[in-house]
């Protein structure tokens, strides 16, 4: 009988141990995901921004577009950034947060004309 007390109270202590670092994991595996998708997010912007910029130059640019492009591109710009950085030096990401800097990256992104 005090053989089975102390196997039940060595499995209740490992149990107690190991919870908090499966639950670490856990947050570290959502943690990873986020900064591979602010990564992607900033490649994203980046070639988004460089194709907008192309498109200004454009002779042809529709002006109209040309002036929603630099304020849209500046809030995906302003969204992203501080997430960027956050990821870099490995501070936690809101999902709300990286959410929002795509959908505002999208938004910006629609503005592009395709030709």
């Amino acid at each position: 009988m005090k053989l089975s007390f102390l196997r039940y109270k060595a499995a209740t202590l490992t149990l107690a141990l190991l919870l908090p670092l499966a639950l670490t994991a856990c947050g570290t595996g959502q943690t990873v995901q986020r900064q591979q998708a602010v990564y992607g997010l900033s490649l994203s912007f980046a070639a988004a921004a460089q194709l907008a910029a192309a498109y200004e130059k454009n002779p042809a640019a529709d002006p109209a577009v040309v002036a929603k492009l630099k304020p849209a591109f500046q809030k995906a710009y302003e969204q992203i950034k501080p997430l960027d950085e956050a990821a870099r030096k490995g501070d936690p990401l809101g999902e709300a947060a990286v959410e929002a800097a795509q959908d505002a990256l999208n938004a910006a992104r629609t503005l592009v004309p395709a030709s």
